[in-house]
């Protein structure tokens, strides 16, 4: 999915929907360039409150970083093959 600098703008500040659409951006990017980019960060920040010590260059840089990385290994995870016959190994039960 790769949206437009102008369709990002515009969802960008539209609540849960803007900040589902602005993570769908980081998703794509991932995907074609293997890093989130500063704007999509910085938008994904602020939707979230102020931005605290990530304010700093460089703890802003880890940040971009592992947001990449959880969202590489969150499609691994997704694309990872099962049987349909196997059963999971951990059954979550509410109590």
């Amino acid at each position: 999915m790769t949206v437009t600098r102008r369709q990002f703008t515009k969802v960008a500040g539209i609540g849960a929907a803007g900040l589902a659409m602005v993570w769908q951006q980081a998703c794509a990017q991932v995907a074609e360039t293997g890093e989130v980019s500063t704007e999509t960060l910085r938008t994904l920040l602020d939707a979230q409150g102020p931005r605290g010590i990530y304010e700093r260059e460089e703890e802003f840089e880890r940040l971009r970083r592992a947001v990449a990385n959880s969202i590489q290994i969150s499609n691994e995870l997704r694309s990872f093959p099962l049987n349909d016959d196997e059963q999971p190994l951990t059954i979550f039960r509410r109590g």
